[in-house]
């Protein structure tokens, strides 16, 4: 990348940075669970960076991927309650399964906040984005970074695609990686296309299989969520009927996704 171009790549990553830690200081309120989502986004943009470049060893980039899980354990649970209706007493002991569990969640993303973000941690990103990120930048083409992400979704898109629908387990795990690899070019495209002559629609179209992707994601989320859900002896039948319900959800979803 040209020297401008490159200076002005690594002020959007330090502005995601700064935006991080806004979010990341609201999140500790638990007020809105948005703040948790926003948060999360912007660690993973700057993973998505950091692995583009190939500076995976960097200590600031393993303590992003800490508190990545942090947040994504606690975010995972918000989306569940959110979507979770309440209509008979074996929802409500459900909710009430999910609500415990975040209680103990957030407690973890506290400590781990408290831990690992600080001044110097501050310091130490802004180093990391304004030197070694940024050099390694310099070095590279932005179209050829574009080109190694697109292919590694091309890649996972293929996979996904041969593996029959009768092969339950195998076609989720390439679910998830097609839907990391779709975060990963799509991410990188957002911050590098503006450098390029390539159309805003590339971005449109990742931007819907991505949100196709998390939806199935969040119904087999809430189908293990089930599964492992232990209610009285009396609500075990409903609890059956229920997990049903989400396993002919998730193959429906599975069968309707396209990466048109």
């Amino acid at each position: 990348m040209n020297h401008r171009d490159t200076e002005n790549l690594t002020f959007e990553l330090l502005e995601t940075w700064a935006t991080f830690n806004h979010y990341a200081k609201e999140a500790q309120q638990f007020k809105n669970p948005e703040d948790i989502h926003q948060a999360r986004i912007r660690l993973r943009k700057l993973i998505t960076f950091a692995t583009l470049v190939g500076e995976t060893d960097e200590p600031v980039y393993l303590i992003w991927r800490r508190l990545m899980r942090a947040f994504g354990e606690v975010r995972d649970l918000d989306v569940q309650l959110e979507q979770q209706s309440v209509t008979s007493p074996v929802e409500q002991l459900f909710a009430e399964h999910l609500a415990l569990q975040l209680q103990g969640k957030r407690a973890t993303l506290l400590e781990t906040m408290h831990l690992l973000i600080s001044s110097e941690l501050d310091k130490s990103v802004r180093r990391f984005l304004a030197g070694p990120l940024t050099k390694r930048l310099k070095r590279m083409d932005e179209n050829d970074l574009i080109h190694a992400a697109k292919k590694q979704f091309d890649k996972k898109a293929q996979k996904y695609e041969k593996v029959h629908h009768t092969e339950g387990q195998k076609r989720i795990q390439k679910m998830h990686e097609l839907r990391l690899a779709t975060k990963y070019y799509r991410y990188t495209l957002e911050y590098l296309r503006p450098y390029t002559t390539l159309p805003k629609s590339t971005v449109d179209r990742l931007k819907r299989v991505q949100t196709q992707l998390g939806q199935i994601n969040d119904t087999y989320n809430r189908l293990e969520r089930w599964r492992a859900f232990t209610p009285p002896d009396e609500y075990q039948l409903k609890r059956a009927e229920e997990v049903t319900r989400l396993e002919q959800a998730l193959v429906t979803a599975l069968d309707e996704f396209s990466l048109d």
